[in-house]
């Protein structure tokens, strides 16, 4: 395994951001759709369960306002927000190394997403570099080209 320095120390080049970018799909952010932004950074496995508890039981609640949600075009706060989500699941996506998140103990999941967070605070342009493709997504989106 590979330790944070030398993963570091791996240069990730503007071409592989670009490459990364290009390959944006509505699938890849499907999840950034959701009603309540919630980011699980320090998290104990005890507050993980409850979480998942509480939002399994308003599991309709929240289908029903994703609704409503996606009938209307999202605001440039709420790009953001996308964008900076993508940013953090592009980097957690590499640095799991197609491992699934599931399959991960609740100290693996908090190391990852510290290292996540630290690689973020390195790579700031990521987000900005994002929106312009977020945009373009949720205008095809909305015009229902290309959502089958």
């Amino acid at each position: 395994m590979i330790s944070f320095k030398n993963f570091i120390e791996e240069e990730i080049t503007e071409k592989e951001i670009d490459d990364l970018i290009e390959s944006l799909e509505w699938e890849d952010i499907i999840e950034l759709y959701d009603t309540e932004d919630l980011v699980l950074e320090d998290i104990t496995s005890s507050e993980r369960l409850k979480m998942g508890q509480r939002m399994k039981s308003r599991k309709i609640l929240l289908a029903l306002a994703r609704t409503v949600i996606l009938k209307r075009a999202a605001a440039m706060n709420v790009l953001t927000r996308r964008s900076k989500s993508a940013a953090r699941k592009m980097v957690m996506r590499k640095m799991l190394k197609g491992r699934s998140k599931s399959d991960l103990s609740a100290a693996e999941k908090n190391n990852i997403e510290a290292r996540t967070s630290k690689m973020l605070s390195m790579m700031k342009n990521l987000p900005q570099k994002l929106i312009p493709k977020i945009r373009d997504i949720e205008k095809k989106r909305l015009h229902g080209k290309g959502n089958k």
